[in-house]
């Protein structure tokens, strides 16, 4: 068969072109590329094909069919369908360069909403239109209500029930710029792990506070790392990723999370706890540091952030921030109408709407549970790939909840940067984005910083077959 790493097949299943239209276009663009032909001449067989691109078979013979209609191919009876005149013509004049290829992007790993969840999304938003004409005072009940869904989510995800300490925000994000702006000093440090989340460094930064990364081992963040810091840089903030950490995916031991609260209370550090994939554990939920903090009465504060987006839909964009145990009723009303008056607030309809998802046994027993299964089985199914796939130098991290793992290999070098990039490069030209492990580091670290190269490779944007197959093209751009 005609090596696939030249082409990826694109399908919008929403879109009112039938797919054996949509493949047979991207076959044209094959053809002028040079895929998935053999000696030049012929293009591989329907049940080849049906392989290559996840299409039926009858889907694969109404585009061949499509394009012999169309003069680029001609069916030969018992042999195949071979490139007529005007297509050999055709990739002498217009032949493309590899730079052209579709891009197979794994840049962004928020999942696509299942077709059962949008056409519950649309009724939830049409059955809450209603809210635009009521009165204030309706508006605010209704988040108050909001607020009790909310903290009832939480509490399955093994958070207290507290509606009185949460707030809501028109994205996670806004959440953090919230602490950022408001609850932080300009001078404040704060320390983050090695490999964080680009877009909260770039807003510390903004904000004028110090950002202090921190060296992590298989556990989470060194505790070791943290005590060397602190003599040289006092903490006021520690800002961590203990379920799944973005973007490696580790999950803290709960050890180590005990190690954490014990640390922060004794260097009187409050606590940032950013749940980026909130709801996509596999087995079962961690426990949040929140929640350990209140059982052992540490006298830590935890501002707990939790993302929706990557459950609810990436477009639907709403975040929520619990608030510490300890804060006064009085403090936390001053910060509801600072949120209030920011514009920060997510929009009543789009509250209303997630409230109604979130109320319905549906969504959690059913959705969400089918959800973490699927991308349990995409991880296992490249657990075991790996072992084929990869070099012997190369490492996946082993994950138990979250959309992405990551893949270190070599030794650890000063030139980690170059090496990826090279990789990553090497990967665009057969068609595929990945995000080196450099987009997550603070922009002005040490050019001379040691560390092992990686990428982070997520399993939410494509099937399985598609996935092993990146993996395998990874594994070969590693040797070469």
């Amino acid at each position: 068969m005609a090596n696939r790493p030249f082409f990826a097949f694109h399908f919008h299943k929403q879109s009112h072109t039938p797919m054996y239209i949509q493949l047979a276009e991207q076959l044209q663009t094959a053809i002028l590329r040079g895929a998935f032909l053999v000696d030049g001449q012929q293009l591989i067989s329907l049940r080849d094909m049906k392989t290559v691109s996840g299409c039926s078979l009858e889907t694969v013979k109404k585009a061949y069919d499509h394009l012999a209609e169309e003069g680029w191919l001609e069916a030969v009876h018992g042999k195949g369908y071979y490139l007529t005149t005007r297509a050999k013509e055709a990739r002498l004049e217009n032949r493309l360069p590899l730079t052209d290829i579709p891009i197979a992007s794994l840049a962004d790993s928020s999942p696509r909403p299942g077709e059962e969840l949008v056409k519950r999304l649309r009724g939830a938003f049409y059955d809450s239109l209603t809210v635009l004409d009521e009165p204030s005072a309706q508006k605010k009940v209704r988040r108050g209500h909001a607020a009790k869904v909310f903290a009832d989510h939480l509490s399955r995800r093994g958070l207290p029930h507290s509606p009185e300490r949460i707030l809501s925000f028109n994205r996670s994000t806004s959440g953090f710029a919230f602490l950022a702006q408001r609850v932080m000093n300009p001078r404040d440090v704060v320390y983050v792990e090695e490999y964080s989340y680009p877009v909260f460094l770039r807003l510390l930064s903004q904000c004028g506070i110090t950002v202090r990364p921190i060296r992590m081992d298989e556990e989470g963040i060194s505790i070791q790392a943290l005590d060397a810091e602190q003599e040289h840089y006092p903490a006021n903030w520690l800002l961590i990723n203990p379920h799944y950490q973005f973007p490696t995916g580790i999950s803290y031991s709960h050890e180590r999370k005990q190690q954490l609260l014990a640390w922060a209370e004794q260097k009187n550090v409050q606590l940032v706890e950013n749940d980026h994939y909130g709801d996509l554990w596999f087995s079962e939920p961690s426990s949040p540091l929140y929640q350990m903090a209140m059982d052992a009465n540490r006298s830590v504060q935890v501002y707990y952030l939790h993302s929706l987006s990557k459950t609810l839909a990436r477009d639907l964009q709403l975040g929520v921030l619990m608030l510490p145990a300890d804060l006064t009723e009085e403090e936390l009303e001053r910060y509801r109408q600072i949120v209030s008056m920011t514009g920060a607030e997510p929009s009543l309809l789009v509250v209303e709407a997630a409230v109604r998802l979130l109320d319905d046994p549906w969504f959690s027993e059913v959705y969400l549970s089918d959800r973490r299964s699927l991308f349990q089985s995409r991880y296992d199914s490249l657990w075991k790939e790996q072992h084929h796939a990869l070099p012997a130098h190369a490492r996946m991290y082993p994950i138990s909840g979250g959309l992405n793992t990551w893949i270190e290999w070599g030794t650890p070098t000063s030139k980690a940067t170059e090496s990826e990039d090279r990789v990553v490069a090497m990967l665009l030209e057969e068609g595929l984005e990945l995000t080196p492990g450099h987009a997550f580091r603070v922009a002005d670290e040490p050019a001379d910083t040691v560390r092992r190269p990686a990428v982070r490779f997520p399993l939410a944007p494509m099937e399985e077959r598609e996935l092993k197959h990146w993996l395998h093209r990874l594994g070969a751009a590693l040797i070469r």
